[in-house]
């Protein structure tokens, strides 16, 4: 099984919490056939935390576990604190596949994204 993890930062905001959860569920929706699962896990403050999401999908059959950074800009999150949980679960699971996108806000389209939002208000 192919796995996608939404990873973001967390909130103590139950809402922001929800909301990313909400992406996940739309998305796994949208990428049926490409993904046997599309799950959402935090860093901090909320869980699930990206460590124990991975364990699951792991448990689950997961031999690919694609992890999205849904943040904007390169901060330690992206610089340091996912490719740690990616190196440790690398050898946790040696036989698992892990790959780490670019973040939401080094995407090329992120541009057209914006500017199609505004021109509506």
């Amino acid at each position: 099984m192919k796995a996608l993890i939404i990873a973001a930062h967390g909130s103590r905001n139950e809402e922001s919490n929800r909301e990313v959860a909400s992406l996940a569920n739309r998305l796994s929706k949208k990428a049926t056939g490409s993904f046997g699962s599309v799950d959402y896990a935090f860093l901090q403050f909320a869980e699930p935390f990206l460590e124990k999401k991975i364990d699951e999908l792991v448990q689950k059959g997961a031999m690919k576990i694609v992890i999205f950074p849904f943040f904007i800009a390169a901060g330690n999150h992206i610089q340091v604190d996912i490719p740690e949980v990616v190196k440790k679960a690398r050898a946790s699971h040696g036989d698992i596949e892990f790959s780490v996108t670019d973040h939401l806000g080094k995407i090329q389209a992120i541009e057209e994204i914006i500017l199609r939002q505004v021109m509506t208000a």
